[in-house]
């Protein structure tokens, strides 16, 4: 049986290109939900991309629970007092 490749290799990466500067957000509805909501986005080498699907799969979370999941645990390690 062939060994499963780790999400930590999956993001090994090597090369960092510089960030574009921040877009502004426009807060708008979700159609789906009609809550208010803001796109929060960033053009990202393709392995990360690569590497939310798996951890998508395997857990049975989507993309934007990963991700809100994530940014939450960013904002207590730095420090921040919003209450998100």
């Amino acid at each position: 049986m062939a060994k499963k490749p780790s999400l930590a290799s999956a993001l090994d990466i090597e090369d960092e290109t510089p960030l574009p500067p921040p877009a502004t957000g426009k807060i708008s509805k979700n159609p789906s939900s009609g809550e208010r909501t803001v796109m929060v986005g960033a053009h990202l080498n393709p392995r990360y991309g690569k590497a939310l699907k798996i951890l998508s799969a395997e857990t049975g979370q989507s993309n934007k629970q990963l991700l809100e999941e994530a940014l939450r645990m960013l904002f207590v390690a730095k420090g921040s007092r919003i209450d998100i």
